[in-house]
């Protein structure tokens, strides 16, 4: 049996001693690079040397045959269920499947184990396939177990290294961000909508793609990727089919060799753009919703983000295109025309939570997620922790804050002044809003209530409807009594009878 990587090792022990202590049900959460084709491979030899049999469950059709020559490398007798390729025996130790063809011709009943690929994306023939089948074990892999519910129907975490200890370690590439146009992007948001959409709670396909596919956006990602994009080979994530093409025609346009290919594209298209994509004869390759997940083309060292996203998933799944290790690939260089940086952060701050269980939190109760609040240098966009002063590519320092004013123990001071020998903490409004918000969830307030309350703090400023949508941040000292003396000094207008 092949070798395994110490941390691949630890998730297999982690997987036993669950399954030891009654776990039938276990998500195994890895990220991209750390192998988990590997570790599924692994677990299907064990299970065939117990002669038992293991049915691997893809979320495509298109990914079964990847994931099948990947097993026959690995010394596995493979089988495949997929359409009218299906080819398989009681005596192939792992059988590849697609979900759409479990839902059309049922599993074969007599395989002993399941693994389902990608299990954030759940469908309810998965659901159905774990009910009937209660008395055998799942496992589900994926890099962002982020989904609503997943918790009800998986029972244990097994967590491998995060993005950023596989960075450390050689496993990763390290990235560099840019977000040129944040604040223009910010601006076509307020108008789009959100909803339930096929990836979850997301922007309206439809109104975004009218909002980003600008003439003047798309001809900003040309521009920036000649001046950022060192050549390099580049995947960019667009919104739909048009936002997609357009990219492409404006990058022809300024003599880059681009291509583009979505779900309805030729099976012998798709293959000779991507294999010209390999060979670096395309520069570019422009895609909507078939590069996120199981493309594997690690040479790809850029990535244009042009699809803002709420989803941190899909997000964490965009940059893990281009973080994979290659042959003379020493980092990737991510383009966020879409600010999801901002929102989400950069790969390596990414760490993989509880299961979600779908239970409905108490407001009061409910246990913030902390963000930094991360910072584009306005010399060359790149994107900053809060804690960075100086700005890692173009070496300019950040520039003090301006005069602001806030509350300090029921006085009104200039804000980042001394008071009583102690220094206030500079804050934006974004970051002030996010902070009011979380404070009020967690003291039985509306959360509309920060609105106001950053209203009063900022009244020159004006707040975004798209902050609505940002995860609520946990109070600092400073804005926590900025609102208690907010809170005093209303009841005590209120009691005087002021207007």
């Amino acid at each position: 049996m092949f070798e395994l990587h110490n941390f691949q090792q630890q998730v297999i022990d982690d997987l036993s001693a669950g399954y030891q202590q009654g776990h039938l049900r276990q998500v195994v959460a890895l990220a991209t690079g750390g192998g988990k084709t590997v570790v599924a491979a692994h677990l299907g030899h064990r299970a065939a040397a117990k002669g038992k049999r293991t049915l691997f469950v893809v979320d495509r059709v298109q990914l079964c045959g990847q994931a099948a020559e990947t097993f026959n490398d690995m010394g596995l007798s493979v089988g495949i269920l997929r359409g009218e390729d299906t080819s398989y025996t009681r005596q192939d130790q792992i059988v590849v499947a697609s979900i759409q063809s479990i839902r059309s011709r049922s599993a074969p009943d007599w395989m002993d184990f399941a693994i389902i690929d990608e299990c954030h994306i759940l469908h309810s023939e998965h659901v159905k396939l774990m009910g009937a089948w209660s008395d055998k074990a799942f496992i589900g892999l994926s890099a962002t177990p982020l989904r609503p519910g997943l918790g009800k129907h998986f029972t244990n975490l097994v967590r491998g290294p995060s993005i950023r200890e596989l960075t450390d370690r050689g496993f990763l590439v390290p990235v560099r961000a840019f977000a040129p146009q944040a604040d223009a992007v910010m601006k076509v948001l307020d108008g789009v909508s959100c909803g339930t959409t096929t990836g979850g709670y997301d922007y309206r396909e439809n109104e975004l793609g009218t909002a980003m596919n600008q003439k003047e956006l798309i001809g900003d990602i040309v521009r920036t990727w000649q001046e950022r994009g060192e050549d390099r080979p580049t995947l960019c994530f667009a919104v739909n089919i048009a936002h997609s093409k357009s990219i492409r025609d404006d990058f022809i346009a300024a003599g880059v060799n681009a291509a583009h290919i979505d779900a309805y594209t030729d099976a012998t298209d798709r293959s000779e753009i991507i294999a010209g994509f390999k060979a670096g004869e395309i520069k570019l390759l422009t895609s909507v919703n078939v590069l996120g997940i199981g493309f594997n083309v690690p040479d790809a060292s850029c990535l244009i983000l042009a699809r803002p996203t709420l989803s941190e998933a899909l997000h964490i799944q965009q940059c893990g295109r281009g973080i994979r290790t290659a042959r003379g690939k020493t980092d990737c260089i991510i383009l966020d025309h879409s600010g999801n940086c901002l929102k989400h952060g950069l790969p390596h701050h990414f760490v993989v939570p509880e299961l979600d269980r779908g239970d409905k939190p108490d407001p009061a109760k409910v246990k913030l997620k902390e963000k930094p609040d991360f910072i584009v240098c306005k010399n060359c966009g790149a994107v900053l922790d809060p804690d960075q002063r100086s700005c890692p590519q173009c070496g300019l320092d950040r520039p003090i804050c301006g005069t602001r004013i806030t509350y300090r123990d029921g006085r009104l001071v200039e804000f980042g002044k001394a008071v009583d020998g102690k220094e206030t903490i500079q804050i934006d409004p974004r970051t002030f809003y996010l902070e009011a918000m979380g404070y009020c969830l967690t003291n039985g307030q509306k959360p509309g209530r920060a609105y106001h309350l950053t209203l009063d703090r900022f009244p020159n400023v004006r707040v975004p409807y798209a902050w609505r949508n940002l995860p609520p941040l946990t109070p600092s000292p400073e804005v926590a009594r900025w609102i208690k003396n907010r809170n005093l000094y209303d009841r005590i207008r209120l009691q005087r009878g002021a207007p």
